[in-house]
């Protein structure tokens, strides 16, 4: 739900603690991430593998519910990693002597790295490598000169490759694969358009806006992965393919149809649904005892729902656009200025971190430098909100540390004792990391904060002092981050919000010039144009975290959540209509291009090019009038 620029914090505070409830899947994947980092800390500290708690904090960081993609990613890495610590050995070669030249190539590399993360596909990983090069680089400084490189390039990775090793291993044998992660989403989509057809409530109501922000992205992804490792038939993973965009299809009809739909109507869907619930349960054919099509016969969201239905059960093969494939690279990575930025800031934080401590010879708050590369974010307003959590999380995290050290720790005798302690600390850490996007950065802090008090050396140690310098220097790498991100090119969360508003608005406009007889199987477009909304939401979310300074108006912020709102019932009324809209798709376009060039805040009202009477949808004119109204009456 959208939050208002003035509003208190106590509403987010309310939903952190909803967002720690159970959920399907979140034990499952708690205990799987709390195993291997106790499985990592124990090969640590058996074979003196140095920096256990950065090998633990990759685990916590990088691992997911799917073992297959784990295992895709985590082999990968290993490779990655294995050619980058090779490749470095002229660059330590050469700057093994000058901390100048060490300082420039982390410089040089962080940037690179992280603006290629920034910009691509590979997201967080770019930061991953940059932060692995300038481990690298900060090693030459405290081993031995006579044997500078060779330990410099073990130590790192060794701390590298053991986590990415594990996980590969582990999510092998053990973890959830892709094929049954998607049987339980379908599953879960069917119970959901049965509790929306069956009466709405609060609870049904959070679930379908969870559904809408998380699209078909994560599940194509899958889709991928299933077909790479060979996890089913070919035949499996055809009908699969049609079971993502009819599921959504079906639960979005759904929705539609419980808001308007005759109660009749309701029941008779949810009982074919209930039916179909059963069946996927006990195995069994999911076309058993379907009631006939007569799509041609019924109104257009029964229509989509019977659609979905027979697509689920392999009666008919609907074809259903497909979503746009994109290549590596954003397609505005190298004309949008933002991903440099974002790149400077986050290594100007990292390389200030470094400086600081090393100038002041102080070693053991090298985590400062840690903390930057996995903590800096894009808009001042997220990075506030992570600070806040990481803070707090980070404090957790250390307080159960020293707890361990004063009271556990000095009861264990061997390594076996250690592993369980990790596991037990871990699994709070995953439990709050495997929540939402709101919540879950406090959980990878949590397991950061207390594996860097912890393991400090190979095997249990009441260490205070090392504990200590360690949270300081995560408490001064979120302060780095925040002050850069804040004071240095800051992008307010309105600029994030507004842009996801115009590529939304011009998605809308494209959908509503696709033929009205394929607009039924444009699914991988609605999804789209409803995740960026939930995108939107969430910004409008982030705004009581923004600084004063950079802060919208009261204004703004509901004119903001009006335009949100008012997009997603026009996306819904253009996707159930069955009829022509080029004059729709116009003045959606001419909507975008009034939100993108102009600043709103200085033009006047006026009244909209066209008049309602032009319509066949006179509902859809109607509120595009208000839109027209509301971006030309408001700074939005």
């Amino acid at each position: 739900m959208a939050t208002r620029a003035e509003a208190s914090l106590s509403a987010a505070i309310r939903q952190t603690l909803a967002d720690l409830a159970p959920f399907p899947g979140r034990a499952a994947a708690t205990w799987r991430v709390a195993f291997v980092c106790a499985l990592v800390s124990g090969i640590a500290m058996l074979f003196h593998i140095p920096e256990a708690a950065i090998s633990v904090y990759l685990v916590i960081f990088l691992m997911k519910p799917d073992g297959a993609e784990n295992t895709l990613v985590a082999s990968a890495a290993v490779i990655a990693i294995t050619l980058l610590v090779v490749l470095m050995i002229p660059l330590l070669q050469s700057t093994v002597e000058s901390a100048f030249v060490r300082i420039l190539v982390m410089i040089i590399a962080s940037f690179i790295f992280i603006f290629i993360g920034a910009a691509s596909k590979l997201g967080e990983g770019g930061s991953i490598i940059a932060l692995i090069i300038a481990f690298l680089l900060t090693l030459i400084s405290m081993v031995p000169v006579n044997g500078v490189i060779s330990l410099a390039l073990r130590y790192a990775w060794e701390m590298a490759i053991l986590p990415m090793f594990c996980i590969a291993v582990f999510s092998l044998f053990f973890g959830q694969w892709s094929v049954r992660l998607l049987r339980k989403q379908l599953r879960e989509r069917l119970c959901l358009a049965y509790q929306l057809l069956s009466g709405q409530n609060a609870e049904t109501n959070k679930k379908l806006d969870e559904f809408l922000s998380e699209g078909n992205e994560a599940a194509e992804k899958k889709l991928k992965l299933t077909q790479i490792f060979h996890q089913t038939s070919k035949d499996k993973i055809a009908q699969i393919s049609v079971d993502i965009p009819a599921s959504y299809q079906l639960v979005y009809a759904s929705a539609a149809l419980a808001r308007e739909g005759e109660t009749h109507e309701r029941l008779q869907h949810a009982e074919t649904i209930a039916t179909m619930i059963e069946a996927l349960d006990k195995g069994a054919p999911l076309s058993a005892n379907l009631p006939a099509d007569k799509a041609e016969t019924q109104t257009p969201k029964n229509s989509a729902i019977s659609q979905a239905i027979h697509a689920i059960s392999g009666v008919v093969k609907p074809d259903y656009s497909k979503s746009g494939n994109d290549g590596f690279f954003k397609p505005d990575a190298f004309t949008n200025p933002i991903y440099q930025q974002f790149a400077l800031k986050t290594t100007l934080a990292a390389i200030l971190c470094y400086m600081f401590y090393a100038a002041l010879n102080w070693d053991g708050i090298h985590t400062a430098m840690v903390t930057c590369y996995v903590a800096s974010l894009g808009t001042a307003g997220d990075t506030v909100h992570k600070l806040a959590l990481r803070i707090t999380g980070c404090l957790i995290g250390a307080l159960m540390g020293v707890i361990s050290i004063v009271y556990l720790l000095p009861q264990l005798e061997t390594i076996g004792g250690l592993m369980l302690l990790v596991f037990a600390a871990t699994w709070v850490a995953g439990w709050v990391a495997a929540g939402s996007r709101k919540i879950s950065y406090a959980g990878v802090q949590i397991g950061l904060a207390y594996t860097l008090s912890v393991l400090q050396g190979f095997g249990p140690t009441t260490d205070l002092d090392t504990a200590r310098d360690r949270v300081i220097g995560i408490l001064i790498g979120n302060v780095a981050v925040y002050l850069v991100s804040v004071f240095l090119w800051p992008k307010p969360v309105s600029q994030t919000a507004r842009d996801n508003l115009i590529k939304a608005t011009r998605k809308l406009a494209d959908l509503a010039l696709v033929p009205a007889n394929e607009r039924p199987q444009s699914v991988a477009q609605i999804a789209e144009i409803e995740r960026l909304l939930a995108d939107v939401r969430y910004c409008y979310y982030l705004l009581p975290f923004e600084p004063h300074h950079l802060r919208p108006s009261q204004q703004m912020a509901e004119a903001g959540n009006k335009y949100t709102k008012a997009l997603s019932d026009i996306g819904q009324a253009i996707y159930f209509t069955q009829s022509p809209m080029p004059e729709v798709a116009g003045r959606l376009r001419r909507l975008a291009n009034h939100l993108e060039t102009y600043n709103l805040k200085n033009t006047k009202p006026k009244p909209p090019a066209e008049t309602v009477g032009h319509y066949q949808n006179q509902h859809v004119a109607a509120q595009l009038a208000d839109l027209e109204i509301l971006v030309t009456g408001s700074s939005l």
